[in-house]
């Protein structure tokens, strides 16, 4: 996978950054504005603390100034008690508006967490089909993290700074306005350095996150894969390939942080030309008796402190232009169009009669066409068998039955009501599927089994999983029902991963089950389990079976041979093995080569 990217922007669209800046600051806001008395709270406790962190200097410089040439020994401690004071009603103050600023951070990024899964969670599977899950991955978790630290972080610092700037230039302009206009002359350099950075950076910064979820994904799959890549021996070079990937990652952040300490570099030397200046010219005042040894240890003070906040300035444009970016991935994900919209759908109470597909042709992005002029009918309470070689349409058929796609050609119809305008949560409760393979996700085998689903209750649970006999197995394992799943349930065989994936579905109970038949082979009494599983399963009820071994086809009313996205054949399985046609050649070739 290759990207391609322009490491800067072009003259018309700084226009459109700074636009599109402020429009994901206002799509942001929503999700802070819940906790808007919060957040009224800690502003004016950081505009406490940031305003009497002033006062240190005011304090000294009236020591200095005043109780020191008058030899005061109590109004130089009174001045040390109330700094003290000052200090430690600093630290308190600021120790609460952190607290109430982080619960704020983090309940509204985990509402902006929750409406990303969300969002996911009704996106089409088309979707997924082009988005690799390392991507989403970040999507979900880094990305919304950044955001966090925007608000938590990141705003915190800004305010506290432009603050406290603000309150250093009022003093020092009351003090000696004319000291203060020789630190001035150093703001259009630091503005013309932070714009340049924020113009450089941002491109830099979606770069890089983009190269950050490409590596997520790679590490995944080749994790999930990996049994692949030590058959192949191929481990080198798959360590060449994150290397690469790595080396990539690390141009883009290298890049990133020369422009960060350049800003840096200049923010340094601004430090020290402002303290030559006050010190130099503000030194030669003191001895001519222009201000006193007070006002010059005034500035200078501020002038160190002037100059933290303007460090901390570029560290924060650097971790803003980090946010703008997360942001605006995440709002691209938060924007992408859910499946058709459902508002206008009818619901389906009940299948009462026949399954009927007409005309059906489909494709994917390619425009290949996977499936071709198909037509065929399911009545109520038939059960019947999908065959044919891989990639001819199997899956297909049943995904546009469960409206994972729209197929480009014909309709699907259920007692004559097109699927496409029945609400797609109605049509689906109506639908039990059964995966090849085995989907299990990290919680207990009872929440598997009922889906987190808390409605559904432990006795029907344990009443699917004693007709799917795997009841006893889960009995038996150390703790039972409650038995946590790990990685996909690599503790559990892959016949009781099979006998759960049955239980699941008879748990659900649906009208309609659709069946796609696991490849893999176990011993011969996980076998017999699986065999009873599946025949309990499809006990009186209306079923599609992807079959992969020919005499599973002995459970189905009917066969359709599916071969290059079109019906060749159907019929009873013995009526096409007596047909000697293309079902007749598929058998012939599993029993002479021991599958069957």
């Amino acid at each position: 996978m290759h990207w391609f990217y322009e490491d800067e922007f072009l003259p018309e669209e700084e226009e459109k950054t700074k636009k599109r800046n402020w429009r994901l600051i206002k799509r942001l806001m929503p999700y802070f504005k819940k906790y808007t008395k919060k957040i009224i709270i800690a502003s004016a406790l950081l505009l406490s603390s940031t305003l009497l962190a002033l006062l240190g200097p005011i304090l000294i410089k009236h020591a200095i100034d005043v109780e020191i040439p008058n030899k005061s020994i109590q109004g130089v401690i009174i001045i040390a008690l109330i700094y003290l004071t000052t200090q430690v009603f600093i630290l308190l103050v600021r120790y609460f508006q952190q607290i109430e600023i982080m619960t704020v951070g983090e309940k509204a990024i985990a509402d902006l967490k929750s409406d990303i899964f969300g969002q996911l969670m009704d996106l089409p599977l088309s979707y997924f089909d082009k988005n690799a899950v390392g991507r989403l991955i970040s999507r979900v978790e880094s990305d919304t993290e950044t955001l966090k630290y925007l608000f938590s972080s990141t705003g915190v610092v800004l305010i506290r700074n432009m603050s406290l700037l603000l309150g250093m230039s009022v003093v020092m302009i009351v003090v000696n306005y004319k000291l203060y206009l020789l630190i001035l002359i150093l703001l259009p350099i630091f503005l013309s350095c932070f714009w340049w950075f924020e113009r450089c950076v941002r491109p830099v910064y979606l770069n890089l996150r983009r190269k950050v979820s490409e590596i997520n994904g790679f590490i995944i799959e080749a994790i999930k894969g990996l049994s692949i890549i030590q058959s192949f021996v191929c481990e080198n070079d798959f360590i060449m390939n994150i290397n690469r990937l790595g080396k990539e990652k690390y141009d883009f952040e290298l890049k990133s942080l020369s422009y960060w300490y350049r800003v840096w570099f200049f923010v340094e030397l601004g430090e020290i030309i402002g303290l030559l200046l006050v010190l130099g010219i503000g030194g030669m005042w003191a001895l001519k008796g222009m201000i006193t040894i007070g006002v010059l240890y005034l500035f200078l003070s501020y002038i160190t402190q002037l100059f933290v906040p303007l460090r901390a300035l570029s560290d924060q444009i650097n971790l803003l232009e980090r946010s703008f970016a997360s942001a605006e991935r995440v709002f691209k994900v938060l924007s992408t169009d859910r499946e058709e919209k459902e508002e206008d759908k009818k619901s389906i109470e009940s299948f009462h009669h026949e399954i009927r597909f007409r005309n059906i042709g489909h494709y994917y992005d390619n425009g290949k066409w996977i499936l071709k002029d198909i037509n065929f009918g399911i009545k109520k309470g038939e059960r019947i068998a999908l065959v044919g070689e891989t990639g001819g349409g199997k899956t297909s058929i049943v995904s546009l039955l469960l409206k994972f796609y729209i197929p480009q050609e014909g309709k699907i119809f259920i007692d004559e009501k097109c699927i496409f305008d029945i609400e797609k949560h109605s049509l689906r409760s109506k639908i039990g599927f059964v995966p090849q393979d085995v989907i299990l996700f990290p919680g207990s085998i009872l929440e598997n089994l009922r889906l987190f689903d808390g409605t559904i209750t432990k006795d029907v649970v344990f009443e699917a999983a004693k007709r799917a006999k795997i009841h006893t197995r889960v009995l038996n394992l150390p703790n039972g029902y409650d038995t946590n799943i790990v990685e996909q349930g690599i503790n559990l065989s892959f016949g009781e991963r099979q006998l759960l994936s049955y239980t699941r579905a008879l748990v659900f109970d649906p009208e309609i089950l659709i069946l796609d038949e696991a490849t893999s082979s176990v011993d011969p009494e996980s076998e017999r389990l699986v065999q009873q599983g599946m025949k309990e399963l499809l006990k009186d009820r209306t079923a599609i079976i992807i079959a992969h071994r020919l005499t599973t086809t002995r459970l189905a009313d009917r066969v359709l041979v599916i071969h290059h996205g079109k019906l060749i054949e159907q019929g009873k399985h013995e009526e096409l093995l007596l047909n000697r046609g293309y079902y007749y050649a598929m058998y012939r070739l599993q029993y002479l080569t021991g599958v069957i």
